[in-house]
């Protein structure tokens, strides 16, 4: 079993003001469809068709198990998978605690959420899609020292997540399917 963990804004849309700036086809290497993003609540920005049609292909693998972690917390399910039609998001489940979260002594609420799902469901690898990973220190020390296999995507907030990022969260998958991957990263 994969765990995937999945944020929101900067991840699935590309935070910026699309009423002034384009989406980020050049910089994601998405070219196909995308759509302003039109939920309340969201960051202003862009979404990709392409993105989500390979996100729900890869999320649809019989070891991933998608969950959302994201201070949308019930808002994920709700509102925002239909609206992006992510597969099945609706029924993900849903990380909760942002109101856990004290950054002024550097307890990010994510970070602890993350660590209690992986110590109840003992998946044998895990993906984590957060765009603000490398923000948090005690975060970069724990992944650095983590023993279970994992991919963190961290991806640029304007650009969300990339056509380069879902090849290596493929080749991950991949990877930790066939018993090749046994180790953090």
């Amino acid at each position: 079993m994969i765990n995937w963990y999945s944020d929101v804004d900067g991840v699935y849309n590309a935070y910026t003001d699309h009423r002034f700036d384009p989406a980020p086809q050049a910089a994601s290497g998405w070219d196909g469809n995308w759509k302003p993003m039109e939920i309340g609540g969201a960051f202003p920005g862009w979404w990709s068709e392409e993105m989500v049609a390979e996100t729900n292909r890869l999320t649809g693998h019989p070891l991933v198990v998608p969950k959302w972690l994201t201070t949308w917390e019930e808002g994920a399910p709700e509102q925002l998978a239909p609206a992006l039609s992510i597969a099945g998001g609706a029924d993900w489940p849903v990380i909760v605690g942002v109101e856990y979260d004290n950054p002024a002594k550097w307890q990010w609420w994510k970070l602890a959420a993350l660590k209690n799902d992986l110590a109840a469901t003992r998946p044998d690898a895990f993906i984590w899609i957060e765009d603000d990973v490398p923000f948090d220190p005690n975060t970069i020390v724990w992944l650095q020292t983590v023993a279970i296999p994992h991919l963190v995507i961290s991806p640029k907030t304007a650009v969300g997540v990339t056509r380069d990022h879902i090849a290596e969260i493929e080749a991950f998958i991949g990877e930790v399917s066939m018993g090749v991957r046994t180790h953090g990263e």
